[in-house]
C-alpha cells in the first residue's frame, strides 16, 4: 500500500508539473508593467547563458480591416523567440506559426475574423503598421501574454513593434519575459533566489 501511494503521489506531483508548464509555456515567466530595468536585463542575460529565452510584450489597441472598414479593440501580443516553450499554439492553416516571424504577419482570435467580416490574406493596421493575416489561433497557452486582456488576440511579431507606434505615453503594456531551464534547473530554487531582489525591480516572477 505504501508504495502504491508513493507512486500515485510522484505520477501526480509530474503530471501537475508537466501541465504548469503547458499553461505557462515556461519554466519561469518575469512580468512587469514598465519595460525592464537594466538590472533585470542583466540577471536575464546571465540566467539565459544556461537556458532559452522568449518575450511577449502585451498591450491594447485597435484594429482596423481597410476592405470591410471594421474595427475592433484587440489584445495585441508581440512574439519575440520560440515561445512557448510547453503546450502549443494550434493554428488554422497549421504552418501559421511557425510562419509568424517570416513577415509582417499576424494571427487573430477567430472571434475577430467574425467581428470584423475578415478573412485569412486580408490586410489589418494596427496602429501605424499594416499586417496580413495569415492564420487563426484554435488553442493556446491559457497565459501566454493575456492577463489583461481587453479583447481578442493578435499576435504580432516583435521585431515590428515600433512600426505600430502603439506604445505611447498612457500605453497600458505587460512585457513578460519567459524561460526554459536546463533539467537540472529548478525552477522553485530560482524563484525564491531571485524574488526579494525583483520585487523592488516591480518585477513578478
Amino acid at each position: 500500500a505504501l508504495v502504491a501511494m508513493n507512486s500515485f503521489t510522484d505520477n501526480l506531483r509530474d503530471s501537475v508539473r508537466l501541465q504548469a508548464r503547458a499553461l505557462l509555456g515556461a519554466d519561469l515567466a518575469l512580468v512587469s508593467r514598465q519595460p525592464f530595468s537594466p538590472r533585470v536585463e542583466a540577471l536575464l542575460d546571465t540566467l539565459v547563458r544556461q537556458s532559452r529565452l522568449a518575450r511577449v510584450t502585451s498591450f491594447a489597441g485597435m484594429a482596423y480591416v481597410p476592405r470591410t472598414a471594421g474595427t475592433r479593440l484587440v489584445q495585441v501580443a508581440a512574439v519575440e523567440g520560440p515561445y512557448p516553450f510547453y503546450g502549443e499554439i494550434r493554428t488554422e492553416p497549421r504552418a501559421a506559426w511557425n510562419e509568424l516571424d517570416a513577415g509582417r504577419h499576424v494571427i487573430v482570435d477567430p472571434s475577430l475574423l467574425t467581428a470584423l467580416s475578415a478573412r485569412i490574406g486580408d490586410t489589418v493596421a494596427l496602429g501605424e503598421g499594416r499586417f496580413v493575416i495569415t492564420g487563426s489561433v484554435q488553442s493556446a497557452p491559457s497565459d501566454a501574454g493575456v492577463r489583461f486582456a481587453l479583447g481578442p488576440r493578435v499576435y504580432i511579431p516583435a521585431r515590428y513593434l515600433k512600426e505600430t507606434a502603439l506604445l505611447g505615453f498612457g500605453s497600458r503594456v505587460e512585457y513578460e519575459a519567459f524561460l526554459q531551464l536546463p533539467p537540472s534547473q529548478s525552477a522553485q530554487a530560482l524563484a525564491e533566489r531571485y524574488r526579494p531582489s525583483l520585487r523592488p525591480e516591480r518585477v513578478r516572477l
